[in-house]
């Protein structure tokens, strides 16, 4: 049986993620060069606003249960190449959708509804933005 607990725990992961994408997605804006790397600056600008939506929700859901939010961010690999960014943001994100659905089935295990569709609501905003890096992905 999982517990309270188990879901802040699972949160925490979730917002140490989202964190560590907001730093992910400014460190790489930063190195995008080009003409690609206009286009991937413009996608991330929007990307980190999000990220930055889904941090907040995630701090007032674990203050609301109970618990104390992280502030460490998830660490990432730096790499300097367009692709290689793409590669990684595109993994990352897939891995958000898993460990978000995999927490949304935690909060219905729990009784907690609404937490359960946000979680799914928010693993479906992150289905989204690796469908928008596998397109540019295929333009590389």
């Amino acid at each position: 049986m999982s517990t309270k607990e188990d879901l802040i725990h699972g949160l925490n992961e979730d917002l140490a993620a989202e964190l560590g994408t907001v730093i992910r997605y400014t460190y790489q804006a930063g190195k995008a060069f080009g003409f690609r790397g206009v286009e991937l600056r413009e996608l991330l600008a929007e990307e980190i606003q999000d990220e930055l939506g889904h941090a907040a929700f995630l701090m007032d859901v674990i203050v609301d249960l109970g618990g104390e939010p992280t502030t460490t961010p998830k660490t990432f690999a730096k790499p300097d190449d367009l692709k290689a960014m793409l590669d990684l943001d595109l993994e990352m994100e897939l891995q958000d959708v898993e460990d978000y659905m995999a927490h949304a089935a935690l909060a219905d295990e729990l009784g907690e509804v609404e937490l359960k569709f946000k979680l799914e609501e928010m693993a479906a905003d992150e289905a989204g933005h690796a469908r928008e890096l596998r397109r540019l992905l295929k333009g590389l």
